[in-house]
C-alpha cells in the first residue's frame, strides 16, 4: 500500500464504520468534488439542519483536499483501519519530509472525525422533511406555524420550512408576498430567506413582497425591528414605518417611510394604488383574480391612477378602471381581454 487514494479509503472507512441512517455518503462526496455544482439543494437543506452537519462536511472537504480522491468503497473495520493508518504514517517518514506531513495532517482529520462522528446525534444527519404550503392565484391562505407565529400569503405566494422548524431554528423560504406576526422567541432568531435577500426578526409585524417576476423584492416593517442581509452581510435595519425596496437588476436597496396598512393593504381584501401606471395595475390584478389580462400596448401610455377596491368582483373593478380611462373590455373564461373603445 503506498498512493494517495489508499490513505484516503483508510480515513474514510475508519471514519464510516460509525454511520448509519444518514444523507447519502455518495451526495456528499458528489458535492464536494463537483465544487458544490451537484445535489446542491439537498446539501445546503443538510447543512442547514444542524451546525454539526457544517463541521462533518467541512472535515470531508479537507480530507480531498489533502488526499485528492475518495475511495469507491468502505470497508467498516475501524481497528485495521486505524493500524493501517498508523503503518502508512511510519511508512511516510521513511521516504519523504512532504508527503509524511501531508499524512500527519490526514491523521489528525481521522481523529477529529472519529470525535465528529461519536458525538453527533445520527437523527441530526438524516436528510430532513419539509412542508411547502402555496396560495394559489387569486386566493389568500392564513397559515399558523409550529412556534404560533402567523403568516398570510397573498395569491400565488409559497412558503417553505423544515419539519424540524422551532426545534434548533426558526428558517423559510417566501416565494412571493406574506404578511408575518412572529411570536417572539429570543432564543431562536426568526429568518424568511427570499430569493436575493434574508430577513431576521425575534418578534415582529411585517410584510415581504418577494415574487420572482417582479424587478424588486420589498420588506415593510409594522412593528418591532427587523434586519435585511444579502450573502451573509447585514444592508440595513427598519424601524417601524419604513419599507426597504431591493432592486434585483442593479443590487440596490433603498429604505423609505411609507404607511404600512396601505402595503398591506391586501390583509384587508384591499386593492389601493397610489400613482401606479396601468401595467403595474394589470399585473396585480392578474395574481389577484388569478386570470390572465392581455391590454392593447396602446393603452400603456404612462398615464398614473390612484384608487381603492375593496371586496369588489373582476368586473367591478374593470369597470372602474373604465370610469377613470377610456377602455373597453371584455372576458373569455380565465382570460381577460382590454382594448380601445
Amino acid at each position: 500500500m503506498g498512493g494517495k487514494g489508499d490513505l484516503c479509503a483508510l480515513v474514510i472507512e475508519t471514519i464510516f464504520s460509525t454511520m448509519k441512517n444518514i444523507v447519502p455518503i455518495s451526495e456528499i462526496i458528489r458535492n464536494i468534488t463537483s465544487h458544490g455544482v451537484e445535489y446542491t439543494r439537498e446539501i445546503k437543506d443538510w447543512l442547514e439542519d444542524s451546525p454539526d452537519n457544517e463541521k462533518i462536511y467541512l472535515d470531508l472537504q479537507n480530507v480531498w483536499q489533502i488526499t485528492g480522491a475518495f475511495p469507491k468503497r468502505f470497508i467498516p473495520n475501524r481497528p485495521l483501519a486505524w493500524q493501517k493508518v498508523k503503518k502508512q504514517i511510519q511508512f511516510q517518514k521513511r521516504k519523504f519530509f512532504l508527503y509524511r506531513r501531508a499524512v500527519q495532517i490526514a491523521a489528525a482529520i481521522v481523529v477529529v472525525f472519529l470525535s465528529v462522528w461519536g458525538g453527533t446525534k445520527f437523527d441530526n444527519l438524516r436528510k430532513p422533511t419539509y412542508s411547502e404550503i402555496i396560495s394559489p392565484a387569486g386566493q389568500k391562505t392564513r397559515i399558523i406555524l409550529p412556534d404560533s407565529s402567523i403568516v398570510l400569503l397573498n395569491s400565488e405566494s409559497q412558503i417553505r420550512y423544515s419539519n424540524s422548524f422551532n426545534e434548533n431554528n426558526r428558517k423559510l423560504e417566501l416565494h412571493g408576498e406574506a404578511y408575518f406576526e412572529v411570536h417572539k422567541d429570543v432564543s431562536k432568531q426568526f429568518i424568511v430567506h427570499t430569493s436575493d435577500l434574508d430577513i431576521k426578526v425575534y418578534g415582529t409585524s411585517f410584510n415581504v413582497k418577494a415574487y420572482g417576476d417582479d424587478q424588486t423584492i420589498e420588506v415593510a416593517l409594522k412593528s418591532g425591528q427587523v434586519g435585511i442581509n444579502r450573502n451573509k452581510m447585514e444592508l440595513t435595519q427598519l424601524i417601524p414605518g419604513e419599507v426597504a425596496t431591493f432592486n434585483k437588476k442593479i443590487k440596490k436597496l433603498d429604505v423609505e417611510k411609507m404607511d404600512i396598512d396601505l402595503v398591506s393593504a391586501w390583509t384587508r381584501n384591499e386593492m389601493i394604488f397610489e400613482e401606479n401606471s396601468l401595467e403595474e395595475i394589470v399585473k396585480y390584478m392578474e395574481r389577484w383574480f388569478g386570470v390572465q389580462i392581455d391590454i392593447a400596448p396602446e393603452l400603456l401610455d404612462g398615464g398614473l391612477f390612484t384608487f381603492k377596491v375593496k371586496n369588489e368582483s373582476l368586473i367591478e373593478s374593470l369597470k372602474l378602471i373604465e370610469l377613470l380611462k377610456p377602455i373597453d373590455f371584455h372576458i373569455e373564461g380565465e382570460q381577460v381581454f382590454i382594448t380601445n373603445p
